[in-house]
């Protein structure tokens, strides 16, 4: 036999790197939380400095006032006063001036509206604030108060309070302000993009190394060796690779059994010996389209016996012309010699992919038939696709609020407090979604390689469903769904990892929150065994699985066949990455469920203590 060699059209040796390095991620990402944080810095340095000048103006102002009242109350000169404190408010600094003595009363007042004396009390009593200048200042107002206290004679004191006019930011510290902000929060994101690209980075080598592994111990089929395309440029090389190794294996076969057929007489083609430990199928048809030979597989595949096929005719066993028209084509000396179509069995949901080859000979021409099974690489495909589609979306949709809303943002100014306020709200809300997806990628990564584990702590599980009542309770209102969280008075601690716990718990409320209408109701029942296992059943009244999904709905990538929740964005990775996590605890998930009358998600994990042996 010919010595075969082959190269691969995308070698190791010459990938290269498209994306931004983790290291140059990194630097970026300090860089710009730096400047974030300088930004912030300066911004606040240049208020408190204008909120001091701004003090120390008003003190001056307030002390001169508070020398030139006393003159006016040693000559009992009310009227006066009144005119100074006037013209102190009409110079734009002061929104309210007056001066109080004993219990708060009031002598002299700015406000219309107060009730003060006409004449120097005949007793001025105890002080009505420590006798000494201080201010005060109230952030939600942006207002100064400032006391100053009044000498009135050996019998007693009173005080000047003067309130400052509001002291309103400048629209462009503002600016300033939020540019900073949104600053660090893209320093911190790129901060996570480079942790995440540095943890993935020896994920494409271990899933190698796991294929290779698997190859050593005997499992040489391909579907079982690929690993994730999406953990890089390696991964891809490697799959071609396993691709390439098919399709020359197929070709090696086909040169065999096309030397064998061509040496050998019609009567004794010798192909059983041969192919009969061919998982692929194989057709030998003379010019006439009768079968010459057929081996097991092909026949299981076209559903015929192996004893009774021989001398049939090709259609006699293909009803369907499904391989009729390009074996009669292949045996025309004008087509190419070799030609190729892809066949779908309805009845088995089977797809095919048979190869025709002409073999001339002296006295006749053959047609070989080479039959493979693609239907789990066309699966694989079509469930990749819509992973990339669904995952696209599911980035894109979150990134396009914050940039509205940090947009609408800056356009309100300062002049809608409140509307900042819901838009700040908002980019946090959809950080935290857009950190979810993230996390559920890099945890379908994990799992692809192998690397994904578990770091088990102490947990105390009613601090971890408060906060999940908190996080689902707008989302609930929003869509008019009563969310009920039926937990226990108490809760034993569990030794788990609560990050991954929280994770798969989340998963199971959103599907539910998802999938159930209006009006609906979604349930969270927490429940403790006798030995501290923990028990959450997350019920709804949304639309329900049918039996047939019930059996997959844990498989990756996977979602219901029901057309109702085409609309209903998903990638398909909650439950997997659930049913993963539960598994890596001991614990096991079921569901109960029935269609149009809601579901029930069941999960049970033990509480991951070593029991104690009690003494003999």
């Amino acid at each position: 036999m010919a010595k075969l060699s082959f190269k691969s059209s995308k070698p190791f040796a010459s990938l290269t790197v498209t994306s931004i390095s983790s290291g140059t991620l990194a630097v970026v990402a300090i860089v710009t939380i730096v400047v974030g944080a300088l930004t912030w810095w300066t911004v606040n340095q240049v208020r408190e400095n204008a909120h001091k000048d701004h003090l120390e103006e008003l003190t001056k102002s307030i002390q001169l006032i508070a020398s030139q009242t006393e003159l006016s109350l040693q000559d009992s000169d009310l009227s006066r006063i009144r005119r100074l404190l006037l013209d102190a408010q009409a110079t734009g600094l002061y929104l309210r001036l007056s001066i109080d003595y004993a219990n708060n009363q009031t002598l002299v007042s700015t406000d219309l509206g107060d009730t003060y004396q006409t004449s120097l009390p005949d007793s001025w009593g105890a002080p009505a604030v420590p006798f000494e200048s201080k201010s005060r200042f109230d952030p939600q107002l942006g207002q100064l108060t400032l006391f100053e206290p009044l000498h009135v004679g050996k019998d007693g004191s009173a005080v000047l309070i003067a309130e400052s006019m509001p002291i309103a930011d400048s629209q462009l510290l503002w600016r300033f302000e939020l540019a900073a902000a949104l600053t660090a929060l893209s320093g911190l994101v790129l901060a996570m993009l480079a942790w995440l690209q540095r943890r993935q980075r020896p994920a494409p080598v271990n899933a190698i190394r796991n294929a290779l592994t698997r190859y050593a111990e005997g499992q040489t089929s391909t579907p079982d060796l690929l690993v994730a395309s999406s953990l890089g440029q390696e991964a891809s090389a490697f799959n071609d690779l396993l691709q390439e190794r098919d399709e020359l294996s197929s070709k090696l076969t086909m040169l065999e059994c096309e030397s064998t057929i061509a040496t050998v007489s019609a009567d004794s083609f010798g192909l059983s010996s041969v192919c009969s430990s061919l998982t692929q199928g194989m057709v030998v048809l003379d010019s006439n389209l009768n079968i010459q030979f057929i081996n097991g597989s092909a026949a299981a595949y076209l559903g015929v016996d192996v004893g009774t096929s021989n001398g049939k005719s090709i259609s006699q066993i293909d009803p369907n012309n499904l391989l009729v028209h390009t074996a009669t084509r292949a045996l025309n000396p004008d087509s190419p010699r070799r030609l190729m179509a892809e066949i779908q069995l309805e009845q088995s949901a089977t797809t095919l992919r048979a190869t025709f080859a002409r073999i001339p000979r002296e006295d006749d021409v053959l047609c070989l038939i080479y039959i493979e099974d693609i239907t789990q690489q066309r699966h694989a495909d079509e469930a990749l696709n819509s992973f990339i589609a669904q995952a696209t979306h599911e980035l894109r949709t979150p990134l396009t609020n914050i940039r509205l809303y940090a947009e609408e943002a800056i356009d309100a100014g300062t002049e809608d407090e409140e509307f900042r306020s819901n838009a700040f709200n908002m980019i946090n809300s959809e950080s935290r979604r857009l950190e979810r997806l993230v996390s559920d990628m890099l945890c379908v990564s994990e799992l692809e390689a192998g690397s994904m584990k578990i770091r088990k702590d102490t947990v105390r599980p009613g601090a971890m469903f408060e906060e999940l009542q908190r996080d689902y309770a707008p989302q609930a209102e929003s869509k008019g769904i009563n969310l009920i969280f039926d937990l226990p008075p108490k809760f034993p601690s569990l030794e788990a990892d609560r990050d991954r716990l929280g994770q798969a718990i989340h998963n199971l409320i959103g599907n539910a929150l998802k999938y159930t209408s209006s009006g609906g109701t979604v349930t969270v029942k927490v429940e403790f065994d006798p030995s501290d296992a923990m028990t959450v059943r997350v019920s709804d009244t949304g639309i329900g699985i049918s039996l047939e999904d019930q059996s997959r709905i844990f498989e990756r990538f996977c979602r219901a066949q029901d057309q109702r929740i085409e609309s209903i964005s998903g990638t398909g990775l909650g439950l997997s990455i659930t049913n993963e996590i539960v598994k890596m605890h001991s614990g096991q998930i079921t569901v109960e469920s029935e269609l149009d009358q809601g579901s029930t998600f069941i999960m049970t994990v033990p509480s991951g203590r070593t029991p104690m042996n009690s003494a003999a």
